[in-house]
């Protein structure tokens, strides 16, 4: 099965930092350099560069550029091993999301810092910004997440979540292909921030888990908008 483009970027940019075409301290080109030079997308290089910076390899700051890190920062163990997968199987991956996320939420509220919560609440505006301004929001979308699984303070759940990070890119670059779907994310996102921030876990997992039923159910009428196309309906 071919391979996200993603997983290619990352697989590409590691071996030339861990062989030191990049050594530790030097600045990488910029986000649009390294996009035409890959011949992908500004918002599949910033899901590599994501995975790049869990793993250590490189420093991203805002303002200032993407600078390698030197090796003592690396970490190198292996995220689960999970092909990416076709339209029909988004569908179970979200039934997965059902179970691990909601519970997630829950977790945050009761246990995220103020810090964390901080966080999850900005990344929550910011992809309501960027939809407004008609921006990439792929990385509010994700930080808002990662922020989550952070103020969770659960280990395993972190570390699954970073280990399925490919397919949860892929699932958002199909839903986004439906009319809406990414305003109605940003909405629940802010219900979701908000019941983190008033410390009300119940809430919070019940508002997780609805934006993640309401987010397959428009997998569900893509899968079925591409069948009806490909039977020429």
């Amino acid at each position: 099965m071919k391979r996200l483009a993603s997983t290619k970027v990352v697989t590409e940019l590691t071996q030339r930092i861990e062989q030191e075409v990049w050594k530790g301290g030097e600045k990488l080109p910029s986000l649009n350099a390294l996009a035409l030079e890959f011949a992908v997308s500004v918002a599949t290089l910033r899901e590599a560069l994501r995975i790049l910076e869990n793993q250590g390899y490189i420093l991203i700051e805002h303002g200032r550029g993407i600078f390698v890190r030197s090796q003592n920062y690396w970490r190198k163990e292996s995220p689960l091993e999970l092909d990416p997968i076709p339209m029909g199987d988004l569908v179970s991956l979200l039934e997965f999301r059902e179970i691990l996320e909601p519970e997630m939420a829950r977790l945050a509220a009761e246990r995220g810092t103020p810090g964390q919560i901080k966080g999850i609440k900005e990344a929550a505006a910011q992809m309501v910004e960027d939809l407004a301004g008609g921006v990439d929001y792929f990385r509010s979308d994700i930080a808002f997440h990662d922020h989550i699984a952070q103020a969770s303070s659960n280990e395993v759940m972190s570390k699954v979540m970073k280990g399925i990070s490919d397919m949860l890119s892929e699932s958002r670059s199909q839903t986004k292909r439906i009319q809406g779907s990414p305003e109605k994310a940003a909405h629940f996102h802010m219900l979701i921030a908000l019941a983190i921030e008033q410390r009300n876990g119940k809430l919070a997992k019940e508002m997780m888990y609805l934006h993640l039923q309401d987010v397959r159910e428009d997998v569900l009428r893509l899968k079925e908008s591409d069948q009806s196309s490909d039977r020429g309906i």
